[in-house]
C-alpha cells in the first residue's frame, strides 16, 4: 500500500499480535484453489501450497465450521499482487468469528490490490490525441447506472482511469463551469449565460448536466431533453428554482470529446474513446466494472487488514447489521461512491487508512439505539481522507456518524468540494482531527456540520485544528451588464451547528482562519462553547435566531419521534424537557474561556441575535490586531440592535462578564499553540490545549 500511516497501538484497535497462535491459510496468485492452503508456496507434488482465491479460503473457513474443526483463531495470509474480482466478495454468518476466535484476514509481503475493475488491453491511437479501446465480452455494456435521488440520466455506469487517473466524461466546457442566464421556468428549462456549442441532436440522448440550480450547497446531475437556441431543457426536475447565475456544465457529449482527461463510450459501436491525461498511455486502462466490492451482512469478529481496494462503481464495502469488525491499514481509491458504508452496527473500528479519489464520500457509520441512548461503540481513527466528493460534491462528507456514541478521533480530512465531517445523533466524539481546504465548492458548507433537530445532544466536538477554510458562491449577479462574480473567500464555517443544533459541547479547538465563521450557532440552545483559540479575518463567533420563515415545525416533529422525557433521556439531557422560553430563540448558550483574535479592523469579529437572558459570556479574550474590535448585535428581549459597535459598547450592554480585551500574545504553528511568557491567558483561565493533534504517523 501506499499509505504511509504507521500502526497505532490501542486497546480499541486490532493489534497484529492477537493473531499469533491459531490456523494460518494462505492466498497467492501462483497457488491453486485445488491445494490445501497451508502453506505460502505450492509444492509441486502433492496438494500442500496457497489458495489462488479468496473466495477459496473463504470456502475454507466455511468447511472448518461445518465439520465443527473451527476451534481456533483463523488468519488468512492474502499475498501480494493483484486480485481482480468477478463477483462482489459475499461475507454472511458463516464468516463470523467469535470473542476468543477472531478470523482475520491479512495482507502482507507487499501491496494486496483487491479490484473491481478490468484493465482494457484492445487499445490503439485512433485520430490525432484520441485512443481507443475495444470492449466486446468485457460485460462494461451491461453495466446500468446508479441513478439516485441526485443523478439522473443515461451516462454510461462505469469511470475510467488511466493510471492513477480518474477521467472525466467529454464536457463543456472543458475546466469551471457554466452558467445559467435566465430561467424559463423554475425547475427545468433555462438559457445559458455562455454560447452553447453546437451538439448533434442523438448526442443529447445520452447528455447529463451537472448543476447547482438554485444556490451554492446542493448538486445534482439532470439529464438532458433538447437543446435549442442557446435554451436548455432538463429532462427532470431540479430540486431547487433555477436561478440566473447559477453553476452548471454539460457532460457525456461525444463531440465535446477534445481535451486531455476526457472520455466517451460509444455502447453501439463498442468503443471507449479517450485523450489520456498528458497525451501519455504508459500506464493501465482500467475500467471499474463492480458496484461494490464487498457485502459485509450479519458477520461478527473479523478482521482486515493490510488490504487496498479499488474501482467499483459505487460503495466499496457496505456493512450491516454486523459487530465487532475491524477494517485497518487499508487503502481505498477510485470509488463511484463511499469507501464505507456501515449501516445498524456496533463496535466497529476503521483506523490508519488511506481514502481518496472516491466519487461521494469517505466513510459512513451507524450504530446504538437513538431510543435506549445505548452506545454504537464505534470508532473512526487516524485515517487520511482526501480528495473525496469528485462526483457528487456537497452533502458527501469524509466521514458521517449517526446514531450513538461513536468516537472520531485523529483524522486527516482535506483537499474537497464539500464539507469533511457530518453528525447525526447523540453522544459522538469529534477529538484530534485535522481539517484544511474543504468546501472549495460550495458556500454555505461547515468543516464540521450538524443541525436541524433539537435532539441531537450529548455530541463534543473536542480539540480539533480547522483551518485554511475559504469556500466558494455566487458574490452577485447583473444579467443585463453580463455580470456573474463567483468569489472565494465565500460563506464556509468551521464549526456549524445549523438550524437549532443543541446540546452540543465545542471545547478546546484551534480554529485558525476557518473561513466567514470560526463557530456558528445558528438558533441552537444549551451549546458549551469553550476554551477554543480563533484567528479569524471575518466573524469569529455567530449566534442567531435563523430567519423570519425558518421552519421550526420540522425541529418539533424530530423532537417527537424521541422519547425526551423518559428517564434515561430527561436524566442525560435535563435541558430538553424543560419548558422553552421562546422556541425560536437561541437560548442557553453559554461562551466562555475563548480567545478570539481579529486581523480585520473593518468588519465586525462577532454577531449575535439572541436574548439578554439565558445566554452567557463569561471571560473571554478578545483583541484585534489592527486595532478596535466590533460587534454586530441584536437583542430580542430588548428590540435593541447595533451594526459594528465597539468591544466596550457590547461589554456594557450587560451580556459579556469578566471578560478581557488584550494581546494574548499568540503563535499557531501547525496544529499547536503557544503563548508568550507575557500573555493575559492566566487571567481567563484558559487551559492548555494538547499538542496532539491530528494524525499520528
Amino acid at each position: 500500500m501506499t499509505n504511509p500511516i504507521k500502526y497505532i497501538f490501542l486497546s480499541t484497535v486490532v493489534s497484529y499480535s492477537d493473531f499469533a497462535s491459531g490456523l494460518d491459510l494462505f492466498v497467492s496468485q501462483t497457488g491453486s484453489d485445488q491445494a490445501n492452503g497451508l502453506s505460502a508456496n505450492l509444492e509441486q507434488a502433492g496438494g500442500n501450497g496457497p489458495f489462488q482465491t479468496i473466495e477459496r479460503a473463504q470456502q475454507a473457513i466455511r468447511t472448518l465450521k461445518t465439520d465443527r474443526k473451527f476451534t481456533e483463531p483463523v488468519t488468512i495470509h492474502i499475498q501480494s499482487g493483484t486480485y481482480t474480482l468477478s463477483n462482489t466478495l459475499y461475507f454472511d454468518e458463516r464468516d463470523s468469528g467469535t470473542p476468543s476466535k477472531k478470523i482475520h484476514w491479512l495482507g502482507e509481503n507487499g501491496p494486496v490490490l483487491i479490484s473491481g475493475g478490468i484493465t482494457l488491453q484492445n487499445c490503439k491511437h485512433e485520430i490525432s490525441t484520441i485512443w481507443s479501446c475495444k470492449t466486446e465480452n468485457t460485460g462494461l455494456d451491461n453495466i446500468k447506472y446508479n441513478a439516485a435521488t441526485r443523478k439522473h440520466g443515461n451516462i454510461p455506469g462505469f469511470d475510467l482511469f488511466v493510471g492513477q487517473q480518474r477521467l472525466t466524461l467529454a464536457r463543456w466546457p472543458n475546466t469551471d463551469w457554466a452558467h445559467i442566464k435566465t430561467p424559463h421556468d423554475k425547475q427545468t428549462t433555462f438559457s445559458s449565460f455562455e454560447k452553447l456549442p453546437e451538439i448533434n441532436k442523438n448526442d443529447l440522448n445520452n447528455a447529463q448536466a451537472h448543476i447547482f440550480s438554485g444556490n451554492d450547497w446542493f448538486d445534482e446531475y439532470i439529464g438532458i431533453s433538447s437543446i435549442e437556441q442557446g435554451q436548455i431543457t432538463l429532462a427532470t426536475k431540479v430540486k431547487y428554482p433555477l436561478a440566473s447565475g447559477r453553476r452548471y456544465y454539460l457532460q457525456n457529449i461525444q463531440s465535446e470529446l477534445d481535451s486531455p482527461g476526457e472520455w466517451f463510450y460509444d455502447q453501439p459501436n463498442n468503443t471507449i474513446k479517450f485523450i489520456p491525461p498528458n497525451n501519455s498511455t504508459q500506464n493501465l486502462i482500467t475500467a471499474a466494472k463492480l458496484k461494490n466490492l464487498a457485502i459485509i451482512k450479519n458477520v461478527n469478529n473479523i478482521d482486515f487488514s493490510n488490504l487496498t481496494f479499488s474501482h467499483s462503481t459505487d460503495i466499496a464495502i457496505t456493512i450491516n447489521d454486523s459487530n465487532h469488525i475491524t477494517i485497518d491499514h487499508f487503502e481505498f481509491s477510485h470509488t463511484g461512491a463511499k469507501a464505507i458504508e456501515a449501516k445498524n452496527s456496533n463496535n466497529l473500528v476503521f483506523s490508519n487508512s488511506h481514502v481518496y479519489d472516491t466519487g461521494e464520500g469517505g466513510i459512513y457509520i451507524s450504530g446504538g439505539n437513538r431510543n435506549t441512548l445505548e452506545s454504537g461503540n464505534n470508532i473512526v481513527h487516524n485515517n487520511h481522507i482526501h480528495d473525496f466528493g469528485n462526483i457528487l460534491m456537497t452533502y458527501t462528507p469524509a466521514i458521517e456518524i449517526a446514531g450513538v456514541g461513536a468516537r472520531i478521533t485523529h483524522n486527516l480530512v482535506e483537499q474537497s468540494p464539500g464539507g469533511g465531517i457530518l453528525i447525526n445523533g447523540n453522544d459522538h466524539l469529534i477529538e484530534k482531527n485535522e481539517i484544511h481546504n474543504v468546501c472549495e465548492q460550495a458556500s454555505d458548507c461547515g468543516a464540521i456540520y450538524s443541525g436541524r433537530d433539537w435532539t441531537y445532544r450529548g455530541n463534543v466536538i473536542k480539540n480539533n485544528s480547522i483551518h485554511d477554510l475559504s469556500g466558494y458562491g455566487l458574490k452577485n449577479v447583473d444579467i443585463a451588464n453580463n455580470i456573474i462574480n463567483y468569489v472565494r473567500p465565500s460563506n464556509v464555517k468551521g464549526v456549524y451547528l445549523d438550524d437549532g443544533a443543541s446540546g452540543f459541547t465545542v471545547i478546546g479547538n484551534i480554529l485558525n482562519y476557518a473561513g466567514y465563521a470560526a463557530i456558528f450557532l445558528g438558533g441552537g440552545r444549551d451549546n458549551y462553547i469553550e476554551n477554543n483559540v480563533i484567528l479569524t479575518e471575518s466573524f469569529g463567533l455567530w449566534i442567531d435566531n435563523r430567519w423570519p420563515d425558518y421552519k421550526w415545525s420540522e425541529n418539533k416533529k424530530s423532537l417527537t419521534t424521541m422519547p425526551y422525557r423518559n428517564r434515561t433521556w430527561s436524566n442525560k439531557y435535563p435541558k430538553l424537557s424543560e419548558p422553552m422560553h421562546n422556541e425560536t430563540w437561541p437560548e442557553g448558550n453559554n461562551l466562555q474561556r475563548n480567545i478570539i483574535v481579529s486581523t480585520n479592523a473593518k468588519n465586525s469579529a462577532f454577531r449575535y441575535i439572541l436574548p439578554k437572558n439565558s445566554n452567557y459570556f463569561n471571560q473571554n479574550l478578545v483583541w484585534g490586531d489592527l486595532g478596535q474590535i466590533n460587534v454586530d448585535y441584536i437583542i430580542l428581549d430588548e428590540n435593541t440592535r447595533h451594526n459594528s459597535a465597539t468591544w466596550q459598547g457590547w461589554v456594557e450592554k450587560g451580556l459579556e462578564n469578566n471578560s478581557v480585551f488584550a494581546d494574548p500574545c499568540l503563535k499557531i504553528t501547525g496544529n499547536q499553540v503557544s503563548f508568550c511568557p507575557q500573555s493575559p491567558v492566566s487571567n481567563i483561565n484558559f487551559k492548555p490545549l494538547p499538542t496532539d493533534i491530528g494524525i499520528i504517523k
